[in-house]
């Protein structure tokens, strides 16, 4: 049994990691901004990094620290709350390194949650992580992040970083936007269709973080993407599929999303076909090998 810390645990990748844990009988602590906030088997602590203040028993004896704490970019980017996705990184991460050096006894590897925005959008090539950085916002943002999350690693301490792509989770993130379309009969592909979707079952997610910060990988950047990307309508289909509703309604354009959405409609238009050789490289096998199969999973419950 091992101690697991995480920011960030009351999100939907931090549930499923959570549920994990307990379930391998492992301890967990979650550091939370709530004061206050409750979870069954699981010791809160709070921290404010507003404030820069923290719980330092939170880290102190901890055998792995998985950090998710951000900001989500699932909200119109204003420019005030653009600069809020790029503070909540980076202060709740400089907050955690200098709460480190104060422990005496800290976390042997720290897991953070990184982002496949880092690359752009490409319809033509295969990403992994060697391939270079975008200069669009998301891109920033991600490789600032990492220049952050990289300061964890020492002589004693192992610093990973997840590239997510999309995770499929009922009713969270981007299913928990398309599923009232797909259930009403009017969900459709988004722009040209042809984009490139990278997506991960949650329980999958959930399981990688464990593998990364368990066990002896090399420091660095992961792809945390499935391992059969498809094109955005492909993927709208399954979708459909799934839920058994049809798939009737032709493209929403571009340009409406960008209308709607605004500078986020990158998030629904942009392609990029991930590659997860690095961590299967390491020995990572995933459940839920492609999307039909991971939907089927999740809507059949």
């Amino acid at each position: 049994m091992a101690i697991f810390t995480i920011t960030g645990a009351t999100g939907s990748v931090g549930q499923a990691i959570v549920n994990q844990l307990l379930e391998e009988n492992h301890s967990v602590r979650i550091l939370s901004t709530r004061k206050g906030l409750s979870m069954e088997g699981v010791k809160v602590y709070t921290w404010n990094t507003d404030q820069g203040t923290i719980d330092l028993a939170a880290l102190e004896g901890a055998d792995h620290l998985i950090h998710l704490a951000g900001a989500t970019v699932s909200k119109r980017w204003t420019p005030k709350y653009k600069q809020a996705i790029m503070d909540s990184r980076v202060q709740g991460t400089q907050l955690l390194i200098n709460a480190l050096q104060k422990v005496k006894n800290g976390p042997s590897s720290v897991v953070s949650a990184s982002a496949i925005g880092i690359y752009g959008s490409d319809f033509n090539n295969e990403l992994d992580e060697t391939s270079p950085a975008a200069d669009d916002f998301l891109a920033s943002v991600t490789r600032t992040w990492e220049s952050y999350t990289q300061k964890f690693e020492s002589s004693r301490c192992r610093s990973v970083q997840l590239r997510i792509g999309i995770v499929l989770d009922q009713g969270a993130g981007v299913l928990g936007q398309l599923e009232p379309f797909a259930k009403w009969g009017i969900a459709s592909p988004l722009g040209s269709g042809n984009q490139w979707t990278s997506w991960i079952h949650v329980e999958d997610l959930a399981r990688m973080f464990l593998f990364a910060a368990t066990q002896p990988i090399s420091s660095g950047p992961y792809n945390a993407v499935g391992p059969s990307p498809l094109t955005n309508k492909a993927f709208i289909k399954e979708l459909c599929r799934a839920i058994r509703r049809p798939m009737i309604f032709p493209a929403v354009p571009g340009f409406v999303l960008k209308l709607v959405l605004g500078e986020m409609a990158t998030l629904a238009l942009m392609s990029q076909k991930v590659s997860p050789a690095k961590i299967v490289g390491a020995g990572f096998t995933f459940q839920y090998s492609s999307a039909a199969q991971a939907l089927q999973q999740i809507y059949s419950k």
